[in-house]
């Protein structure tokens, strides 16, 4: 029996490394996606402009009202994507019912997205890829760590039964920005939100993605109710599935799929100009407090400095009480006020 039981713990140990660090096969190629001249990979020849676009990140997040043991939320910034200038990869991802999937997305989006990145003439569509087979390997990567645990408690006093109840189905949602020369791209499956300041003085801004929440996208109940999957309104709002999730789109879940739930995110493509300031991708611990317009007004009285700012909204969305986890990526596509960064250092 003892050794039925370490042998299941090994088992178990054994699946958990493997959630933590997936093998993704080689980078695929870089694409041909049409980088302005002078930005692309140091073994390209062409001609080069001295200032291909760069960005100046910053992040700040916490655990909020839910306590140090209830981090759900993970980030990820990576510059010089594949070592190709101009080309940066900017993501939060808010777990549910566990951290695991947003870890399992933090640690391996950049793979994925390489992975499959050659084989698509849009980067939309090398995006949805990425997604999904995110979605598919951590799905079946946690299976396994499950699997392990059940033999581990089968081979103890637990009953299959209970083990099969007690049995978890974690998920995030996911917000992922890539920068490709001047083109933005933002992919987007669930409630985690990107927006986009045009104009710093003018204050004008855009979302970059649609919330896909059950209550408040009609539009997403609609193809919920359309697939046959579970609806049922309880306090809060509306629910899909028997596991009660409060988004339609979202990686992992994998009890609420049969429902319509899909890890297949909504991408959207903005061409950058020379008025276009900074880049906001945030978890719904900030959006469900503060609204896109009082994000730029706060950026707007910030020192622009990426971090201050981050910390500045993140900072507000806990005076505004928020009660869940709060991450947010805060990212300037052009230079700012040099005069604005030297107060920033020197009151530091």
């Amino acid at each position: 029996r003892s050794a039925e039981r370490d042998a299941a713990a090994d088992a178990a140990d054994e699946a958990a490394r493997d959630l933590a660090s997936h093998a993704w096969p080689s980078p695929a190629a870089v694409p041909g996606w049409g980088l302005p001249e002078g930005q692309g990979r140091d073994d390209q020849t062409t001609d080069r402009d001295p200032h291909p676009r760069a960005i100046n990140a910053g992040v700040w997040a916490t655990h909020g009202a839910r306590g140090a043991d209830k981090m759900e939320d993970r980030h990820v910034v990576i510059r010089e994507l594949g070592g190709i200038r101009g080309a940066h990869l900017l993501g939060v991802f808010d777990g549910h019912r566990g951290h695991e999937c947003a870890e399992f997305a933090h640690r391996n989006v950049e793979a994925a997205l390489r992975g499959c990145w050659g084989r698509h003439a849009d980067p939309a569509d090398a995006l949805i890829e990425a997604f999904e087979r995110l979605d598919a390997a951590f799905v079946e990567a946690f299976e396994r760590v499950e699997d392990g645990a059940s033999a581990s408690a089968s081979a103890g006093a637990e009953s299959a039964t209970a083990a099969s109840a007690r049995r978890r189905r974690p998920g995030c949602t996911a917000c992922v920005a890539l920068l490709w020369g001047d083109d933005l791209y933002v992919a987007n499956a669930g409630d985690c939100r990107a927006v986009l300041c045009r104009d710093y003085d003018a204050g004008s801004h855009v979302a970059l993605s649609v919330d896909h929440a059950a209550g408040t996208n009609a539009s997403e109940r609609e193809r919920i109710a359309a697939l046959g999957g579970t609806l049922t309104r309880r306090i809060g709002g509306w629910r899909v599935g028997d596991a009660g999730l409060a988004v339609t789109r979202a990686l992992g879940d994998a009890d609420v799929k049969r429902d319509g739930v899909i890890a297949t995110p909504e991408v959207t493509r903005t061409r950058l100009d020379a008025n276009d300031a900074y880049v906001v991708l945030a978890c719904d611990g900030l959006w469900d407090v503060c609204s896109n317009d009082d994000v730029v007004s706060m950026i707007r009285d910030t020192v622009k400095e990426p971090s201050m700012c981050a910390k500045r909204l993140g900072a507000e969305a806990l005076t505004r009480a928020s009660g869940d986890n709060i991450t947010v990526v805060v990212a300037f596509v052009k230079d700012v006020s040099t005069a604005e960064l030297v107060t920033w250092e020197r009151a530091f």
